[in-house]
């Protein structure tokens, strides 16, 4: 069985139960906890999961002294970066195995997610099914990533509590764990002390506009050439230029982001929010989302940061309008319909991504958790599971992909 679908399918699960829980507020709180639990538990108990083991752990059975991390950056196997190397460190010296660390890693980001999540009122399970629909590769594979993305939210996080030391502190320590931690990193900082005055309904507006751009027309054929021309050290070249190689104009996922944009610009055009922290992050996300929609493959990467925010923004904007009573015309149908795309497109691509796995040689997303132990030897799983992701990269990487620019 793919433990990818199934924990998919499960947060949507969850997430249709906000729908029929409305008239229920505590009940619909409850279930939430449940559904948090019960997606975290998932993504914990995942064993020596995915394709990227094949160096995540030779990385960590070899990384080196914190000393030497620190002396020479430059120098660590795999080209990994030096905070995630002292993160694994630390962790292998307190005497953590590998498993550990990523369960360690997968409790963090939920933990997170759920000091964010609290700020939304209600609908709190739909929210954390499209957190995981469309960011499930951070927990599952991307362990670099997922440590990058937990400071970057605490990093929010502490300036929504104005602890600017811890904030600067986060900021670093994200910047130095992933390279796409800057991306994220930088702009927010930057818009958040020079652009907070700048018109919401303007910029939502705009965004919009640009996106249905994009879906019409194609773009994607930039040129690598200015991104050579850029001030950014050889291996964020490389890193870029990899990520750029897929792309493609039109997206299913068109119409999630197009419908959240809708949604923000209608509601915008009766209501005010301020421009405090959260609303910054959302803003700098959706401009990352829009702008490299067509780089699908890059996006994934850069968006990861910013949905957890997005969704608080948007939710809880919404939901603020709706407490105050304000009177939208037709406010209530786009949200419905909103919700109802929403919903279809988590179907679809929860039904993409088994297809997709099914036609591989080396099934990377079977399920493999921390309970197979009970009926096999820990060496026999992890050896299996490592010649599993070794020959995927040799047989089945980009086998299938139909997207290539370069």
């Amino acid at each position: 069985m793919n433990l990818i679908t199934l924990i998919l399918a499960i947060a949507i699960a969850f997430g249709l139960t906000d729908f029929l829980t409305e008239r229920y507020p505590r009940l619909q709180r409850d279930i939430f906890y449940i559904a948090w639990c019960t997606i975290a538990f998932l993504f914990a108990i995942k064993y020596y999961y995915g394709p990227d083991i094949a160096s995540y752990v030779p990385f960590y059975e070899n990384v080196p002294s914190v000393s030497q991390i620190i002396a020479h950056p430059d120098d660590l196997d795999f080209s990994f970066e030096p905070g995630y190397a002292v993160f694994c460190r630390v962790l292998k010296d307190l005497g953590i195995s590998f498993y550990w660390m990523t369960a360690i890693l997968s409790i963090l980001y939920f933990v997170v997610i759920l000091l964010f999540f609290r700020k939304i009122d209600r609908k709190r399970s739909f929210a954390l099914a499209i957190l995981v629909v469309l960011d499930f590769n951070v927990v599952c594979y991307e362990l670099r990533q997922c440590l990058a993305v937990i400071l970057f939210l605490l990093m929010v996080l502490c300036l929504d509590r104005k602890r600017y030391i811890f904030a600067m502190l986060m900021a670093f320590a994200a910047i130095v764990s992933h390279k796409s931690g800057v991306v994220a990193v930088v702009p927010t900082l930057a818009f958040y002390l020079i652009g907070r005055h700048a018109s919401l309904k303007t910029l939502s507006q705009l965004l919009l506009v640009i996106l249905v751009v994009l879906f019409l027309l194609p773009v994607t054929n930039l040129s690598f050439g200015f991104i050579d021309s850029m001030p950014l050290p050889a291996k964020v070249i490389e890193s870029i230029h990899h990520h750029l190689s897929l792309g493609r104009q039109v997206q299913m996922i068109f119409f999630v982001y197009a419908v959240a944009l809708v949604c923000l610009v209608h509601y915008l055009l009766y209501c005010r929010t301020k421009m405090e922290i959260i609303a910054v992050v959302a803003i700098i996300g959706l401009v990352c989302i829009v702008t490299l929609y067509q780089y699908y493959y890059l996006l994934n990467r850069i968006r990861s940061y910013f949905t957890p925010i997005i969704l608080v923004f948007l939710f809880r904007f919404v939901q603020e309008a709706e407490n105050k009573q304000v009177s939208i015309p037709y406010g209530a149908l786009i949200k419905q319909t909103a919700s109802v795309v929403i919903m279809l497109y988590m179907m679809h691509a929860t039904v993409a991504l088994h297809r997709g796995g099914q036609v591989l040689k080396n099934k990377v997303n079977d399920t493999c958790t921390v309970f197979d132990l009970i009926r096999h030897r820990a060496s026999d799983v992890q050896n299996a599971q490592m010649k599993k992701a070794t020959l995927f990269w040799e047989q089945d990487y980009m086998q299938h992909e139909n997207n290539k620019l370069k």
